[in-house]
């Protein structure tokens, strides 16, 4: 069989409106000159719709014409590799999910723990990647993921009420398990700045009064940080070093 055939024969198999690229074709490891010649020469007569240089989808029709894939077929794209887990949505569309803000986002940005910085249009659909800063992404651990996002901009949310947005991350932080909280700190500890690790701790201190060791030990004892709020919050200034003056 040529290559060719054997790229046809894969894209038959492709469901229609999920987004492919060359890479996740299986002939393209061996042969990836001649998957990328396949594909380009026959976008049409394979059906396909093109995103962007190097992705895909194949087209559906629907009752009023051709319709483009839907909003989570094109985050898992970006967000799956073959089975695994490699990143997740933060930013704006993270915050109006969360319910933090009522703006609806312009653009669903991904953080993604491979290097590749893309950007995609899809019908309105705006997204784009950027790195994580924790390149252990794993399915059981976006929400973590996420809530430091969520802390580490805390004061940048548009048209976010801080004492409102304090409240709801409370909510979310007490229904996390023990282990998932130990899991956070050692995430934070590794992977985010001081204030952030400094914001954990005391969102811990207070909502939960569990007093974390290991944050603690992690922040430089000289410094201190912003958070507005922090004047509601006992013992954020003497534990972490927070401030509500700039």
């Amino acid at each position: 069989m040529t290559i060719a055939k054997s790229v046809y024969k894969e894209i038959e198999h492709i469901k229609p409106g999920k987004l492919f690229s060359y890479q996740d074709l299986d002939v393209y490891a061996e042969h990836s000159d001649a998957v990328v010649k396949a594909v380009n020469r026959n976008v049409s007569k394979l059906g396909l719709i093109k995103v962007k240089k190097g992705l895909f989808y194949k087209a559906e029709v629907g009752r009023f014409g051709l319709m483009a894939p839907k909003e989570s077929e094109v985050i898992q794209y970006f967000t799956k590799r073959e089975s695994r887990t490699v990143g997740y949505v933060t930013g704006p569309a993270l915050y109006y999910r969360w319910g933090l803000t009522t703006q609806v986002p312009a653009e669903v940005t991904v953080a993604t723990a491979t290097s590749k910085q893309e950007k995609a249009n899809l019908s309105g659909l705006r997204i784009s990647t950027i790195p994580a800063r924790y390149k252990g992404v794993t399915n059981s651990n976006i929400e973590l993921l996420q809530f430091l996002d969520v802390l580490n901009n805390i004061e940048r949310i548009p048209d976010a009420n801080i004492d409102d947005v304090s409240s709801k991350l409370s909510l979310r932080l007490k229904q996390f398990s023990h282990s998932s909280i130990e899991e956070m700190e050692d995430i934070a500890t590794e992977a985010y700045s001081e204030r952030t690790k400094a914001l954990l701790g005391t969102f811990l201190e207070h909502y939960l009064h569990h007093f974390s060791e290991k944050l603690y030990r992690s922040l430089n004892p000289t410094s201190t940080y912003y958070f507005s709020y922090s004047y509601k919050m006992p013992n954020a200034k003497k534990h972490w070093h927070l401030t509500f003056s700039k």
